[in-house]
Protein backbone atom coordinates (compact mmCIF):
# COMPACT_ATOMS: atom_id res chain seq x y z
CA UNK A 1 0.00 0.00 0.00
CA UNK A 2 1.30 3.47 -0.82
CA UNK A 3 1.70 6.11 1.72
CA UNK A 4 1.42 8.92 -0.85
CA UNK A 5 -2.32 10.05 -2.31
CA UNK A 6 -2.50 12.16 -5.14
CA UNK A 7 -6.11 13.89 -5.58
CA UNK A 8 -6.72 15.41 -9.38
CA UNK A 9 -10.42 17.15 -9.51
CA UNK A 10 -12.43 19.54 -11.39
CA UNK A 11 -14.94 19.30 -14.53
CA UNK A 12 -12.75 17.65 -17.93
CA UNK A 13 -15.62 18.38 -20.21
CA UNK A 14 -14.73 22.15 -19.53
CA UNK A 15 -11.35 22.54 -20.97
CA UNK A 16 -8.37 24.07 -18.41
CA UNK A 17 -10.76 23.01 -15.02
CA UNK A 18 -10.19 19.60 -15.77
CA UNK A 19 -6.18 20.75 -15.65
CA UNK A 20 -6.00 18.93 -11.60
CA UNK A 21 -7.09 15.61 -12.83
CA UNK A 22 -5.26 15.63 -16.23
CA UNK A 23 -1.77 16.34 -13.76
CA UNK A 24 -3.03 13.25 -11.49
CA UNK A 25 -3.56 11.46 -14.71
CA UNK A 26 0.08 11.89 -15.79
CA UNK A 27 1.70 11.24 -12.41
CA UNK A 28 -0.18 7.84 -12.04
CA UNK A 29 1.50 6.98 -15.54
CA UNK A 30 4.73 7.87 -14.22
CA UNK A 31 3.80 6.12 -10.08
CA UNK A 32 1.62 3.70 -10.84
CA UNK A 33 2.49 2.27 -7.20
CA UNK A 34 1.36 5.84 -5.75
CA UNK A 35 -2.88 5.85 -4.81
CA UNK A 36 -4.25 8.33 -7.30
CA UNK A 37 -7.81 9.37 -7.41
CA UNK A 38 -9.08 11.43 -10.21
CA UNK A 39 -12.69 13.25 -9.33
CA UNK A 40 -14.89 15.28 -10.26
CA UNK A 41 -15.25 17.07 -6.88
CA UNK A 42 -13.90 16.69 -3.66
CA UNK A 43 -16.18 14.68 -1.63
CA UNK A 44 -16.69 13.00 2.08
CA UNK A 45 -14.89 9.42 1.12
CA UNK A 46 -11.56 11.10 0.72
CA UNK A 47 -11.35 11.46 4.11
CA UNK A 48 -11.24 7.76 4.62
CA UNK A 49 -8.29 7.11 1.94
CA UNK A 50 -6.08 10.41 3.90
CA UNK A 51 -6.41 8.82 7.16
CA UNK A 52 -4.42 5.58 5.30
CA UNK A 53 -1.47 7.64 3.93
CA UNK A 54 1.68 10.05 5.24
CA UNK A 55 1.46 12.49 2.42
CA UNK A 56 -1.33 14.02 0.04
CA UNK A 57 -1.44 16.20 -2.71
CA UNK A 58 -4.54 17.92 -3.82
CA UNK A 59 -4.38 19.09 -7.79
CA UNK A 60 -6.59 21.89 -8.91
CA UNK A 61 -7.39 24.44 -11.31
CA UNK A 62 -6.78 28.10 -10.49
CA UNK A 63 -8.21 30.93 -12.62
CA UNK A 64 -6.47 33.49 -10.88
CA UNK A 65 -2.87 32.71 -10.89
CA UNK A 66 -0.36 32.54 -13.49
CA UNK A 67 2.22 30.40 -11.91
CA UNK A 68 1.96 26.80 -10.44
CA UNK A 69 1.98 27.01 -6.38
CA UNK A 70 2.51 24.59 -4.61
CA UNK A 71 0.88 25.43 -1.03
CA UNK A 72 1.60 23.11 2.36
CA UNK A 73 -1.35 22.70 4.38
CA UNK A 74 0.29 23.55 7.73
CA UNK A 75 -2.15 24.26 10.00
CA UNK A 76 -3.85 21.28 12.42
CA UNK A 77 -7.80 19.92 10.85
CA UNK A 78 -9.26 21.27 13.70
CA UNK A 79 -13.36 21.16 12.71
CA UNK A 80 -15.12 19.70 9.73
CA UNK A 81 -17.20 22.30 8.16
CA UNK A 82 -20.04 20.27 6.60
CA UNK A 83 -21.66 21.78 3.32
CA UNK A 84 -23.14 19.03 0.93
CA UNK A 85 -22.38 20.87 -2.00
CA UNK A 86 -18.70 22.17 -1.38
CA UNK A 87 -15.37 20.50 0.43
CA UNK A 88 -11.74 21.29 0.35
CA UNK A 89 -8.89 19.84 1.34
CA UNK A 90 -8.84 21.13 4.49
CA UNK A 91 -12.78 19.74 5.25
CA UNK A 92 -11.14 16.01 4.24
CA UNK A 93 -8.29 16.83 6.68
CA UNK A 94 -10.56 17.50 9.58
CA UNK A 95 -12.62 14.76 8.85
CA UNK A 96 -10.38 12.62 8.63
CA UNK A 97 -8.96 13.63 11.89
CA UNK A 98 -12.16 13.16 13.42
CA UNK A 99 -13.53 9.76 11.61
CA UNK A 100 -10.57 7.81 12.20
CA UNK A 101 -8.46 9.85 14.02
CA UNK A 102 -5.39 10.38 11.80
CA UNK A 103 -4.65 12.40 8.72
CA UNK A 104 -1.52 12.77 6.37
CA UNK A 105 1.92 14.18 8.35
CA UNK A 106 2.52 16.44 5.04
CA UNK A 107 -0.47 17.81 3.01
CA UNK A 108 -0.10 20.24 -0.35
CA UNK A 109 -2.99 21.95 -2.65
CA UNK A 110 -1.57 22.42 -6.02
CA UNK A 111 -2.90 24.99 -7.69
CA UNK A 112 -2.57 24.74 -11.45
CA UNK A 113 -3.37 28.26 -13.67
CA UNK A 114 -6.22 28.07 -16.21
CA UNK A 115 -8.18 30.47 -19.04
CA UNK A 116 -10.75 28.39 -20.28
CA UNK A 117 -13.37 27.00 -19.20
CA UNK A 118 -15.56 26.26 -22.70
CA UNK A 119 -17.12 22.82 -23.46
CA UNK A 120 -13.99 20.97 -24.47
CA UNK A 121 -12.07 17.62 -23.34
CA UNK A 122 -8.83 19.07 -24.24
CA UNK A 123 -6.71 21.89 -21.85
CA UNK A 124 -5.41 25.39 -23.43
CA UNK A 125 -1.78 24.67 -24.73
CA UNK A 126 -0.54 27.37 -22.12
CA UNK A 127 -2.20 25.50 -19.01
CA UNK A 128 -1.16 21.66 -20.54
CA UNK A 129 2.41 23.77 -20.15
CA UNK A 130 1.62 24.54 -16.53
CA UNK A 131 0.28 20.72 -16.04
CA UNK A 132 3.47 19.30 -16.82
CA UNK A 133 5.13 22.20 -14.86
CA UNK A 134 2.96 20.58 -11.93
CA UNK A 135 3.76 17.12 -12.74
CA UNK A 136 7.54 17.44 -12.29
CA UNK A 137 7.04 19.87 -9.34
CA UNK A 138 4.77 16.62 -7.49
CA UNK A 139 6.80 13.72 -8.50
CA UNK A 140 10.22 15.81 -7.41
CA UNK A 141 8.42 16.73 -3.96
CA UNK A 142 7.33 12.94 -3.84
CA UNK A 143 10.67 11.41 -4.68
CA UNK A 144 12.51 13.74 -2.20
CA UNK A 145 9.92 12.58 0.20
CA UNK A 146 9.81 9.68 0.08
CA UNK A 147 13.82 8.45 -0.22
CA UNK A 148 14.63 10.46 2.77
CA UNK A 149 12.59 8.30 4.82
CA UNK A 150 9.94 10.97 5.95
CA UNK A 151 7.45 8.96 4.46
Amino acid sequence: MSSVLVVGYGNTLRADDGAGVRAAEFIAQQYPQINVLCVHQLTPEIAEVLSRVSLAFFLDADFTSNSVKITPITEPPWKYRHNSHVATPHDLLALSAHLYGTYPRKTFIVSIPACSVMFSETLSPQTQQFVEEAVLLVTKLISEETTSGKV
